[in-house]
């Protein structure tokens, strides 16, 4: 394929996502916003940072924000993936432009994950990556399927379990490195 005609069909794909986002958009508008599942989605978004700002260790505040940001990188970034395989898709999404859902990546798994560094911080890292892994994907997946806002295709809660853990194996060595220097 030239050049040319690889810029023309990739022309034509982005002009069938362009129409299939602003449909999915007029859809949202009409069946998402200011519905209830919209505003579930809303409180599921602020309301885990109220907690964690009252809750959090506050001299540690900055160390855990490093690993929270890490963790919506990772969890954003591997959603994307998911989304755009086919492996789920999401229902009542706060906004009609991301395919994650972004009351989790950005909310609910970093303010859980953080949260839970500073809880009890003697119990070794992959014990409590474990713990966390099995808990969201065994009771917080099916929880918010059977809510609607998660549809899986060709997904299974055991495969998020391995994720989920290492995702917060990796958030707590992070939130515990001791080797920051100066900023010249």
């Amino acid at each position: 394929m030239e050049k040319q005609e690889k810029a023309e069909r990739v022309g034509q794909l982005f002009e069938e996502f362009h129409h299939l986002h602003e449909e999915y958009g007029r859809f949202w508008l009409n069946e998402t916003f200011l519905r209830w599942d919209w505003w579930v989605s809303v409180i599921l978004a602020v309301g885990p940072w109220i907690f964690w700002s009252y809750y959090r260790k506050k001299k540690s505040t900055h160390r855990l924000l490093y690993a929270g940001v890490a963790v919506m990188l990772i969890s954003l970034c591997l959603d994307y993936i998911g989304t755009a395989l086919g492996l789920w898709y999401y229902t009542g999404k706060e906004t009609p432009s991301f395919p994650a859902w972004l009351p989790f990546n950005f909310c609910m798994l970093p303010v859980c994950i953080m949260f839970l560094i500073q809880t009890k911080p003697h119990i070794a890292a992959w014990k409590k990556g474990i713990f966390f892994g099995a808990l969201t994907a065994y009771l917080g997946e099916p929880l918010f399927v059977w809510a609607g806002y998660y549809v899986l295709n060709d997904w299974r809660y055991t495969y998020s379990l391995p994720i989920y853990a290492l995702i917060f194996i990796f958030a707590n060595w992070l939130a515990r490195r001791q080797s920051f220097s100066d900023v010249l």
